[in-house]
């Protein structure tokens, strides 16, 4: 028993550090030492639990455990792999592009582990164990270099240095929470005489152990959950005082009080673009004041409650007058991308009213759990703005808008009340899709829609027409490209050896590491400057008004106009953060 709990230490170890070794390997973003930390911390875990529980499973099969076919095959597989990474350094695109590769890779890594925990734990010649450690160490020393050779962003020896120390940091925490679990446990059982007994009340320590670690999280993420959801109600210094328009909600003409808006919607219904400023811009004379009609999720009481106040809010502010309705579904804290409704307001000199509604008050990455009631609300918003645009009986155009979540609850909303030839709105401009969209697969795949990553592509593969809808996602994005399945299933974009603009070709999928990667990609997916305008990962603004543009028919502006536009956007979203940076006004108790 002791030497298969030995031997199986060492198996997950060296696996463990293999795994470790290969989260250096390039992914689609760059990351910090810190990120790389995490990932490194997260790969080694998950080596560790792999190689341990596989190594205790082969060894309690005698024949298995002390078999030198499977130390000799450990051995050949460790330096298989040493000599393919040489190859790869000497021919890079000499890469492992298929599920198959990866898997039997991630094979030899176990075989290997196991047959260094067999001759580290047996009675072997100290040449054969020597032999072993040494084709281990050079694999493991070629496969850093290989990685840290593939990066663009050049790790220094502090960066690696850090990562090792934040990887080492995040396993000594979770294996604190691991020695309570088993102090919760053993502490009970070697209370009791009786082993039967002792079981019994061993399990029942070890599984209250882990119900009362559970619940601290709970408490600890519901205080921190509870803390960012509270700064949706906080006032901003700059957007403290109700907006002076009509054609706004939260003004003195709004059914919707500006208190009730939120962060986000206070912001949006105070930038609104004045006609004074569409007129300079473009250098023509305005069609109309633009329309923002926003409802937050303090406005209402219930779903059937926003809606109905969305509307009336619309039709009093005009916005059924406007020739284009822009229906957006928000992001997780209830945020419309400003510079999509600037643009829009811009190119249709005005003629074009935006209505949203707010259904949460969380980053996105927190807010997966009211995807299903955002689609619902966004559907039932579509609805009404349908039958309401029937009834007056007038041409107007009813578009989607959606960017990251919102483009999926936007999608999912969208298809719920669409009929399987025809979609409910009349375009849709759907920016960084989340993978996993029903509705994004089946015009995609089977419906043919194309996917942009940028406009050049537009241009080339449309011409002066428009699809029904237009999907803007670009080649890098992480948003797009991740799911949990990346664990252990290949994605069909890392089977491909040309991915597209801004991908690293080097990048490789690695069962667990993979995962782990993508995850802090997704993490990192939109970093931005104020005003520098970039078309790269989650960062959509420098391709945002061509594309309002071209999905939604305001082709009428000529290139000098266009570039007008987006300088005046530039100039907008830096304006916006300076006054943002002004902080709130504190709150008294």
């Amino acid at each position: 028993m002791a030497y298969r709990k030995r031997s199986s230490l060492i198996a997950g170890t060296v696996t463990g550090l293999r795994f470790a070794i290969k989260s250096f390997e390039p992914s689609l973003m760059p990351r910090s030492a810190i990120d790389q930390g995490l990932i490194a911390g997260g790969s080694f875990l998950t080596g560790f639990l792999t190689g341990s529980a596989i190594s205790r499973t082969i060894g309690a099969v005698p024949l298995l455990a002390a078999s030198p076919v499977l130390r000799f095959a450990g051995l050949a597989a460790t330096g298989v792999r040493s000599a393919q990474v040489a190859r790869s350094r000497a021919n890079p695109t000499e890469m492992q592009h298929s599920p198959a590769g990866a898997w039997a890779e991630t094979g030899g890594e176990l075989v290997g582990a196991m047959a260094v925990a067999g001759l580290s734990t047996g009675s072997h010649a100290d040449a054969s164990r020597r032999a072993t450690f040494a084709a281990v160490g050079v694999a493991s020393a070629m496969d850093l270099q290989a990685a840290l050779d593939r990066r663009t962003d050049a790790p220094t020896a502090a960066y690696i240095g850090k990562a090792i120390g934040v990887a080492a940091g995040a396993n000594t925490a979770v294996a604190g929470l691991g020695g309570l679990i088993f102090l919760g446990a053993a502490l009970p059982r070697r209370a009791v005489r009786s082993r039967a007994v002792g079981a019994l009340v061993g399990l029942a320590g070890g599984t209250a152990t882990i119900a009362g670690i559970a619940a601290a999280g709970r408490i600890g993420a519901g205080k921190v959950i509870t803390g960012i959801e509270a700064g949706n109600a906080r006032t901003e210094v700059h957007y403290a005082e109700p907006p002076s328009s009509s054609t706004v909600s939260g003004s003195t003409f709004s059914l919707i009080p500006f208190a009730t808006l939120g962060l986000q919607g206070r912001r949006l219904v105070s930038e609104v673009t004045s006609t004074e400023i569409i007129e300079d811009v473009t250098g023509t004379t305005a069609k109309a004041e633009p329309v923002r009609a926003y409802v937050g999720m303090a406005s209402g009481a219930t779903d059937d409650d926003l809606v109905e106040l969305a509307v009336h809010e619309l039709r009093r502010a005009g916005g059924f007058d406007r020739s284009t309705i822009i229906a957006a579904s928000p992001a997780g804290t209830g945020y419309v991308n400003y510079i999509t409704i600037e643009a829009a307001e811009l190119l249709a000199r005005g003629d074009v009213a935006t209505v949203a509604i707010q259904y949460g008050g969380l980053p996105s990455m927190l807010s997966i759990s009211r995807v299903p009631r955002a689609a619902s609300l966004y559907s039932h918003l579509l609805r009404r703005l349908r039958e309401e645009i029937d009834r007056l009986d007038r041409s107007i155009q009813l578009v989607a808008y959606g960017e990251s979540l919102g483009a999926l609850t936007s999608q999912m909303g969208v298809d719920a009340v669409s009929s399987p030839d025809r979609l409910i709105v009349d375009a849709a401009l759907w920016v960084g899709t989340p993978y996993g969209s029903a509705l994004f697969d089946r015009l995609t795949v089977d419906g043919g829609v194309p996917v942009f990553d940028r406009f050049e592509q537009f241009e080339s593969r449309v011409g002066s027409g428009r699809p029904p809808v237009t999907f803007l996602n670009h080649d890098n994005d992480p948003v797009t490209k991740f799911a949990p399945s990346m664990a252990y299933r290949m994605p069909e974009w890392l089977q491909a050896t040309d991915r597209g603009r801004g991908t690293n070709p080097y990048q490789r999928w690695l069962p667990a590491v993979a995962f782990f990667q993508g995850l802090i990609d997704t993490k990192n997916a939109a970093t931005v400057v104020p005003g520098e305008f970039k078309s790269t990962g989650h960062d959509y603004r420098a391709d945002l008004a061509r594309f309002v543009a071209a999905a939604y028919g305001f082709t009428d502006v000529s290139d000098e106009q266009m570039a007008r536009i987006e300088k005046r956007l530039r100039d907008s979203e830096v304006r916006r953060a300076e006054a943002i940076s002004a902080g709130t006004i504190p709150t008294t108790h």
